[in-house]
């Protein structure tokens, strides 16, 4: 059971994990019209949808008008309280606090003051403890256990790690609500070991997939796989989002998504888009109109495959040992 507090009178506004996406949108909508924390307004943004697999939207604000991302060197760089970290923000963007019966840590949902789309918002795992970004096994519980008690199928949780462009180095995850369905919700998988699958070559770029469904606890599996990619300093992104159940009969089922990849060691660069885990999904926030207008299914692809890894078949056999 997830119990929510409100930001300023600390007082228990909900117990009801079915709630948390309703209130979300609620004091979102509420910070977005009232309160001047943004960077920019999210106003009825362009859309479409290139050959039934790839979502564009424009979003020429994110480029010129977003904090300018922290200088990143090292995957597992440590948390470095002088710099901007999400302590600092300031009230009105904390859309509320909640905690977990039998825990004591408090974890916050911010605004993302410079959006990607409507309701785009940050979840802050123990966010007073500090911790560089990073996932730990008790925040990668808490995200699945989102997943799966608000039972949404717009809701998708993504994460950046350090040097796969990452904005912070304060741990926390992007809470995205998107109606359109994702092409990688259902692409083709198969099996490399265990609960361990990977995607098949019809995507531009490899991802690992684990499957977990209600009754099913699959974090262990999941976090052997992060703690492995940790050890051996590969930069990744993962994305939670609904899609179908990979063997057997189609029930839907929640999918984690890890993507190994190549290191964006420094800041990030302003172009048309960066490779972070949206794009890696198929879903492109693009800067520039003359670029939604243009781009093309094989100009995307051939930007998501410059970030491919080049051992991913010997990353899979390394895996095997481990499952």
């Amino acid at each position: 059971m997830i119990q929510i507090y409100d930001s300023e009178s600390k007082q228990l506004i909900e117990d009801k994990s079915s709630k948390f996406l309703p209130l979300l949108k609620s004091k979102w909508n509420d910070i977005h019209s009232k309160a001047n924390v943004f960077r920019y307004k999210i106003l009825n943004l362009q859309e479409r949808l290139l050959n039934e697999k790839y979502l564009l939207q424009l979003n020429p604000s994110r480029q010129s008008n977003r904090r300018y991302p922290e200088q990143i060197n090292d995957i597992c760089q440590p948390f470095d309280e002088k710099r901007f970290n999400f302590t600092k923000v300031s009230k009105e963007e904390i859309i509320f606090t909640f905690k977990e019966i039998d825990e004591g840590d408090s974890h916050a949902v911010l605004v993302n003051v410079s959006p990607i789309s409507k309701y785009h918002s940050l979840l802050c795992p123990s966010i007073y403890k500090c911790l560089p970004q990073v996932i730990t096994k008790e925040s990668l519980k808490l995200t699945v256990d989102l997943m799966l008690l608000t039972q949404d199928r717009t809701l998708r949780i993504g994460f950046n790690s350090l040097c796969a462009f990452a904005s912070v180095n304060h741990l926390h995850y992007h809470l995205f609500i998107e109606k359109q369905r994702l092409y990688v919700e259902n692409a083709n998988c198969n099996k490399i070991k265990g609960p361990l699958f990977k995607f098949d070559e019809s995507y531009p770029v490899p991802a690992f997939c684990f499957e977990v469904f209600q009754g099913s606890e699959k974090v262990d599996d999941i976090f052997i796989l992060l703690n492995y990619l940790l050890q051996k300093s590969i930069a990744h992104n993962v994305m939670m989002t609904r899609g179908d159940r990979i063997e057997g009969n189609r029930e839907e089922v929640v999918r984690v998504l890890v993507w190994p990849r190549k290191s964006s060691m420094g800041a990030k660069q302003p172009v048309a888009f960066n490779v972070a885990v949206c794009e890696l999904s198929g879903w492109f926030p693009i800067y520039d109109s003359e670029d939604y207008e243009n781009l093309q299914e094989e100009n995307l692809e051939n930007e998501l495959r410059k970030w491919k890894i080049d051992n991913f078949e010997e990353l899979c056999e390394e895996l095997k040992l481990l499952y």
